[in-house]
């Protein structure tokens, strides 16, 4: 409200008086809706400048969201025109409903047009109660891009409900049952899809859910979020005959059994009542109701323990414990200190991670694109190596990690041969014995034990390599980042032009040196013979080492020279 408090123009001033003329005593509900919509509104507008970066990709959902309609239309129209007896239609509302809902409550996870501007831990310091602000909230978060294509979809899914119970109702009755509820349906299943993610924002922002909880879901979110795709990816690779006809009786199925949930309910009810299926769709109705009544409730009470954390500050959980510095396997030097604070990064630290997380889920998928398919069963070797490139990769930013926290290592004069090695040997501690499995598993799993001893070799090679080019371009093009904690799914700073170039930069660094080896191994594998193989291994891991030496010692030798520049460019977090 500040912004609009502070705002010369003379219409939200307006606004305030007519929400009773200053920001304590009563107000009236109407003049406080007005008023949180109208800042969304100068908010949303004004997150636009000096933001390219999201202005372009609005633009861009933009033009995927009109893509989307005009193929939901075209659905709808064929699904109208070409069933015959209208048993189609029905099916694809039911999931496309539930699919709907499910789908805005993930976009807490996922942060795609959920702005969060009116965090309710803003408004705690102004007189008024959860119960007050909760309709003009709703309100607010109406104003969004996601919110305007949900409504042009759901409005063309009507649509096609009405033609379709015109044509395929049970009776004229039930046709006009159906019209009629359309509307008042489908305008609750906006309501709820617009409900879930603000109760799901205001729980993460209560106390109760801890700092440490929020980084974990956000951790799993990704997590999800991956594994949704590649399964999907894998679903369309495994299709033939025989999975189409299992998917032909599953979907419906799963389309019926999500019209029984909360997620779906209230979209199948104008095509329960087409069909005269009166008693399903009063159950459905009363589900509905009753899922927007508790999800209100339950957001009411989340404002309220947010607002009230706000205020009195969120608490330690009291079972923090004090340990060394410095782990047990290192001196207590700079070397230790640094790798010891590094692997508690690691540890806690949201940022890092999640980096962790999608190693496994990664290789994962390109386990199972080799065992669904043998004749992609190279792609499992593949995707060992390059999780082991990404993990070297990781290292990439370590400066901007720092932030504002960078001082600290300037002012005690760490060296920066401890500075940097130290994190290197943090990452190898977490990095390595995965790799190393991955390195022995994934042969075993395809039936190539005699590719295990290349892979081990070409993986570490790779790994080593990708620690050297990340410490020197961690030391060349450094970048600001989010602060300690946040959500990795919210994290914007790694679309930012520094963050690709150098991430781009760090890439070409970590594989075109490698290029002979890669040379070496393909002509092995054509050729069948297993000891140039090995030898493209033991390449790759003697080019992996060169470049960690050099890459290191040139980056010892900026970061000593340069370190306060460096500090400079990442002191703030974005």
């Amino acid at each position: 409200m500040a912004a609009v408090v502070n705002s010369p123009d003379p219409r939200a001033a307006a606004d305030i008086t007519a929400a009773g003329g200053a920001l304590h005593g009563s107000v009236r509900s109407l003049a406080l809706v007005r008023l949180l919509a109208r800042l969304k509104w100068i908010l949303w507008r004004r997150s636009f400048r000096k933001n390219v970066g999201k202005l372009v990709g609005t633009i861009f959902g933009g033009l995927y969201g009109v893509g989307g309609m005009v193929a939901l239309v075209a659905l709808v129209s064929v699904l109208v025109a070409a069933d015959a007896d209208g048993g189609l239609l029905p099916v694809v509302v039911r999931g496309l409903g539930t699919v709907l809902v499910l789908v805005w409550v993930l976009l807490p996870l996922v942060a795609f047009g959920i702005d969060d501007s009116l965090d309710p831990r803003k408004l705690a310091v102004y007189p008024r109660t959860a119960k007050e602000l909760q309709p003009g909230l709703l309100v607010a978060a109406a104003i969004s891009l996601p919110t305007l294509f949900t409504v042009l979809g759901v409005g063309i899914v009507s649509v096609g409900v009405v033609v379709w119970a015109a044509l395929h109702a049970a009776g004229p009755l039930w046709m006009v049952l159906a019209i009629l509820a359309v509307i008042p349906a489908h305008l609750s299943g906006i309501v709820l899809c617009l409900l879930l993610p603000r109760a799901v924002l205001a729980h993460q922002a209560s106390r109760a859910s801890s700092r440490r909880g929020r980084e974990l879901g956000g951790v799993i979110g990704i997590a999800v979020v991956l594994a949704a795709v590649y399964g999907f990816s894998l679903l369309g690779q495994t299709m033939d005959g025989a999975t189409i006809a299992f998917w032909e009786r599953v979907l419906p199925l799963a389309s019926r059994i999500g019209a029984w949930t909360p997620l779906g309910a209230l979209f199948a009810v104008p095509v329960d009542l087409a069909e005269g299926s009166v008693l399903p769709a009063l159950v459905r109705a009363l589900i509905g109701a009753a899922t927007i009544v508790v999800v209100w409730l339950w957001w009411r009470r989340s404002l309220d323990l947010a607002m009230r954390s706000a205020l009195v500050g969120d608490a330690s959980s009291g079972d923090a414990k004090v340990s060394a510095l410095v782990p047990r396997l290192a001196r207590s030097t700079p070397f230790g200190a640094v790798m010891g604070r590094s692997l508690r990064y690691w540890r806690r630290d949201s940022r890092y991670f999640a980096s962790i997380v999608i190693m496994p889920v990664m290789l994962a998928f390109f386990v199972c694109m080799g065992l669904v398919n043998p004749d992609s069963r190279a792609t499992s070797y593949m995707g060992v190596l390059l999780v082991g490139a990404i993990s070297g990769i990781t290292l990439a930013n370590e400066v901007g990690f720092d932030g504002p926290a960078g001082w600290v290592n300037i002012t005690a004069g760490v060296p920066a041969r401890a500075n940097l090695r130290g994190r290197v040997a943090a990452m190898a501690l977490f990095t390595t014995p995965f790799l190393l499995l991955a390195a022995i598993a994934v042969p075993l799993l395809m039936g190539g034990a005699q590719f295990i001893l290349p892979l081990v070799l070409g993986t570490l090679g790779l790994t080593v390599g990708g620690w050297g080019v990340s410490s020197l371009i961690g030391t060349l093009m450094p970048y600001p980042t989010a602060a300690p904690g946040t959500n990795p799914m919210k994290d914007r700073s790694s679309s930012s032009a520094s963050a690709m170039v150098a991430m781009l930069a760090a890439t070409a660094g970590v594989f075109v040196p490698q290029l002979p080896a890669l040379g070496i191994a393909i002509w092995g594998l054509v050729a069948q013979a297993p000891m140039i193989v090995l030898a493209a291994g033991m390449l790759s891991l003697a080019i992996g080492i060169i470049v960690l030496v050099f890459g290191l010692r040139l980056a010892e030798k900026r970061l000593e020279s340069g370190y306060v520049d460096l500090f400079q460019r990442v002191h703030h977090h974005v």
